[in-house]
C-alpha cells in the first residue's frame, strides 16, 4: 500500500468516526456553544487531526482518545442532567446585569465584560437606551436576554386589537455614549449636541458631580440623558 492511499484511508476512517461522534453528541450552533464545549471540540478535533497526520500516532490510538474524550463529554452531561447542584458547579448560571434600568457592574465583573461590552451586546437587540430595560441577563453561553419595561416593549397586532395594523414604528436614533467608566467621550459629546457646561449642568441637577460616579452616561434615541452610577440605590429607590 502506498503512503498516499494510506493516508486517504486514515482520513476517510477519522472523519467517519468524527461524524459519528458529533451524531451521539448533538448539534449546536457555535454561537450556542460555552467556553468548555468549545475546548471539548478543540481537543476532540487535535486528536483526530494527529490520528490523520501523524504516522506514528495509530488509527486505533486515535480512536481510543476521541471515545474516552465522548464519554467524559456525555457523563459530565448526563451528571448535569440528573444533579441539580451538579447542574451548578459544572455550568454557568445566568448572571443579571441590568435590573430596572441600572447596571450592575459587580456582576458585569464576574463574567470579564465591561460596560462597552454589554452597551454593544444592547444595541444588537434593538436597544439604544438602557433605562428601558427590566431585566438583562449573561447566558451561559454568553449571550444576553433582555426583558424590556413593558411600557417600551412594542405591542402586537392582537395587543392592540387591530388585526390589520403595522407595528408603531421604533426609533432609529443611536444612543451616543458620552461618558464610559468616568471618562469623557469628546466626539460622543459633540455629537450629542451638548456643551461641557450643559453636561456638568444635567448632571449636576440629578446629584452628580464628579465624573468618577457615573458608569456610563449615553443621550438615548428620544434624546434624553441616561445616567448609570457607580453606587445605584437599592431597587425601587432612584
Amino acid at each position: 500500500m502506498t503512503e498516499e492511499l494510506y493516508i486517504v484511508i486514515r482520513t476517510l476512517l477519522i472523519l467517519l468516526f468524527l461524524l459519528l461522534i458529533s451524531r451521539i453528541l448533538g448539534r449546536r450552533t457555535l454561537s450556542e456553544l460555552t467556553f468548555y464545549d468549545f475546548v471539548i471540540g478543540l481537543v476532540i478535533g487535535e486528536i483526530g487531526g494527529s490520528a490523520i497526520t501523524d504516522a506514528e500516532f495509530s488509527i486505533r490510538n486515535g480512536i481510543l482518545a476521541i471515545t474516552v474524550a465522548t464519554l467524559w463529554v456525555l457523563a459530565i452531561n448526563m451528571l448535569s442532567l440528573k444533579s441539580i447542584p451538579a447542574r451548578k458547579l459544572l455550568e454557568a448560571e445566568p448572571l443579571l446585569v441590568v435590573h430596572n434600568g441600572k447596571i450592575l457592574e459587580g456582576n458585569l465583573k464576574k463574567r470579564y465584560y465591561n460596560v462597552n461590552d454589554l452597551l454593544e451586546m444592547l444595541r444588537k437587540q434593538g436597544t439604544f437606551d438602557p433605562q428601558q430595560i427590566e431585566f438583562a441577563l449573561i447566558e451561559p453561553d454568553g449571550q444576553l436576554s433582555v426583558l424590556k419595561k413593558q411600557e417600551y416593549q412594542i405591542p402586537t397586532t392582537k395587543d392592540l386589537n387591530l388585526p390589520n395594523q403595522n407595528r408603531p414604528p421604533a426609533s432609529t436614533l443611536p444612543g451616543q455614549e458620552i461618558i464610559i467608566d468616568g471618562k469623557l467621550i469628546e466626539q460622543g459629546l459633540a455629537q450629542s449636541g451638548l456643551t461641557t457646561e450643559q453636561l456638568h449642568q444635567q448632571l449636576n441637577n440629578i446629584g452628580i458631580t464628579d465624573l468618577d460616579d457615573v458608569t456610563v452616561a449615553m443621550i438615548t434615541p428620544e434624546g434624553k440623558l441616561y445616567v448609570d452610577k457607580r453606587k445605584d440605590a437599592p431597587a425601587g429607590h432612584r
